[in-house]
């Protein structure tokens, strides 16, 4: 029988402790030690490994003497004096043979298969670190991903019942049916948005079970804390070139190739032998005429290498070398560079974290503001629509950021070779605050304080036509919107601020303006505009003059003038008629980088 009624207060805590004990997942680390050995990159490197401790335990056993026995077992049919005679030959021999000296070609190929050992090593380390950051990488994608569904569904929802608001307005004939239209078309775009994150969580999900071997159930956000011994990037760097696997494995390979000129010298010295024979027995039927029944022999031999087999085998050692060598101090650029890279980016990723929170906090101020003053006719669909678009960008950016740091800081380590070090020692769960990811106004510091409750009477009811826009603002506020609309590229919105018979000035026509203003708004990488000492001069009612500092920075550049906006009424609305740079402020210099 189905329950529906209400669940007591104790039995409702006892199933959240059991839910929540159940949806916990596996760490971070426990997954990567789990599964790490049993990748096939690292059963292949222990396998190189193995076969480069062979190669030593061979490259010993040229130290050591070589012991021969014989033994001969012969039929013959010999002639003794004119006569055939039937000879059954039994021999026993033993001999050792040592090399003294071959230019200590044995000592060098040693050494080289010491190296080669240690670089071996060094490819295991490197594979168990790069596998350590792809299951890092793996797992804080699939946490990114649900995260930003989680996002754009309660986005969704939100639309959803702005919808229906829409709809009832329209069936009551407040507003035109084109309004209803403009927020289906929002749904379908934010709904076809969420089908390709789906996908993608698809194949992070899939790629994590590939790695690990585990369904990805539960999975809760990963950070590692910051190392307080990393120091500057010179003292990173060189702690990088010291510990990285990369670099160590290279740099023995190049001590190998370094070891293999020895070898190739030793060819050019005469190699000593010294070899002992004994005739252990010996026993002949019959016995012939004269025969060695028992001996010892002492016997030294020198082999003096002639042609240029070996000058051949020298020059190639001694290339082989200058190319290990080259290959390691490329690597070394290659790491410095990319750890300078990496490093950059993660300290603009950490530095930008707050104010993507505070983004976030005001987003969600201004779409439920927005959602307010549309309820109440003081803004159009249109706005409502963009600022619950902006919530989620900005939900978004957040979650990217928080993803980013962490995959960053695990390539950084991982180059290190300290990556599964630090998972063991200063991992941390860093989940976002589930009042970040809603569409609800949070605050930190107000969230634990009771909201204020106002008496207020009742908005009047605004018709659709007299709705506020941005161009009946005050010229003051209007200035502000017009830098905002500058920052975020939005030609259509930027030229919505000047009048249709605006004078460009300098001889130029309205077209070559407009041209050359949504070419420049295009060209701009990610351009800030900030108004500073705002003056407002009034000539009359309907003419206004401000002037204002203006600071400008996109990419390299940046620069900061004194400009003048001269503001007039056109049908009730202020649009700007004139724009005039005054002169660059004493106390600032306009400069850019390359």
């Amino acid at each position: 029988m189905k329950h529906t009624g209400p669940i007591h207060p104790p039995l409702r805590a006892l199933l959240l402790v059991f839910a929540t004990l159940t949806a916990q997942a596996a760490p971070l680390p426990t997954v990567v030690d789990k599964v790490l050995l049993q990748q096939p990159g690292v059963r292949s490197a222990q396998a190189l490994l193995r076969a480069a401790e062979a190669q030593i335990t061979q490259t010993r056993s040229d130290f050591a003497p070589t012991l021969g026995l014989s033994y001969r077992n012969a039929n013959s049919r010999d002639e003794t004096q004119g006569n055939p005679v039937d000879r059954r030959v039994r021999r026993n021999d033993a001999s050792l043979r040592w090399n003294l000296f071959n230019g200590a070609a044995d000592t060098h190929r040693l050494r080289s298969a010491a190296f080669g050992r240690d670089a071996a090593e060094a490819d295991l380390d490197n594979v168990l670190e790069q596998l350590a950051y792809e299951i890092t990488e793996a797992y804080t994608d699939v946490v990114r991903l649900r995260q930003t569904m989680d996002s754009l569904r309660a986005t969704l929802e939100r639309q959803e019942q702005v919808a229906a608001m829409v709809a009832r307005r329209v069936e009551a004939g407040r507003i035109p049916s084109a309004e209803l239209d403009l927020i289906r078309v929002r749904q379908i775009q934010n709904q076809a948005l969420l089908g390709q994150v789906r996908a993608q969580l698809g194949s992070a999900e899939y790629r994590y079970r590939l790695l690990t071997g585990e369904a990805p159930e539960a999975l809760i956000a990963p950070s590692l804390r910051t190392d307080t011994e990393a120091g500057d990037m010179d003292t990173l760097l060189e702690r990088i070139r010291e510990r990285s696997p990369r670099l160590r494995a290279a740099l023995q390979r190049s001590a190998a190739r370094q070891a293999d000129i020895g070898v190739a010298r030793g060819s050019f010295f005469p190699s000593v032998d010294l070899s002992v024979s004994k005739r252990l027995d010996n026993h002949s039927n019959p016995v012939p005429v004269t025969d060695t029944d028992r001996s010892t022999q002492l016997q030294v031999s020198i082999d003096i290498p002639l042609g240029g087999k070996n000058l051949g085998r020298h020059t190639e050692a001694v290339e082989r070398h200058q190319a290990a060598q080259a290959d390691a101090d490329d690597l070394l650029l290659k790491v410095s560079r990319e750890i300078t890279d990496l490093q950059r980016q993660h300290q603009e990723a950490c530095g930008i974290a707050r104010q993507l929170e505070q983004r976030v906090m005001a987003a969600q101020r201004v779409a439920a503001a927005y959602e307010l003053h549309f309820e109440a006719g003081r803004r159009s669909l249109n706005d409502l629509s963009i600022a619950q678009d902006e919530l989620f960008n900005s939900q978004r950016a957040l979650i990217e950021n928080r993803a980013q740091q962490t995959t960053l800081q695990a390539q950084l380590l991982s180059i290190a070779g300290e990556l599964r070090q630090a998972l063991r020692t200063r991992y941390q769960v860093a989940p976002i605050a589930p009042e970040l990811l809603g569409t609800a106004p949070y605050s930190p510091v107000l969230a634990a304080a009771p909201m204020p409750v106002i008496e207020a009477p009742p908005a009047p009811h605004i018709a659709p036509e007299e709705t506020t826009t941005m161009t009946d603002l005050p010229p003051a506020g209007q200035t502000q919107a017009w830098a905002t609309a500058w920052s975020a590229g939005d030609y259509a919105t930027y030229r919505s601020f000047y009048a249709d018979d605006f004078k460009p000035g300098r001889g130029r026509s309205l077209a070559d303006w407009e041209n050359e203003r949504r070419r420049r708004l295009a060209e701009a990488r990610s351009p800030q505009i900030l108004i500073e000492d705002l003056q407002v001069h009034a000539a009359h009612a309907d003419r206004v003059s401000l002037r204002f500092v203006q600071r400008y920075r996109a990419g390299h550049y940046q620069d900061v003038v004194r400009k003048q906006l001269v503001w007039a009424r056109h049908d009730g609305r202020w649009k700007i008629v004139a724009e005039t740079v005054l002169a660059t402020p004493a106390s600032t210099e306009a400069r850019s980088a390359p």
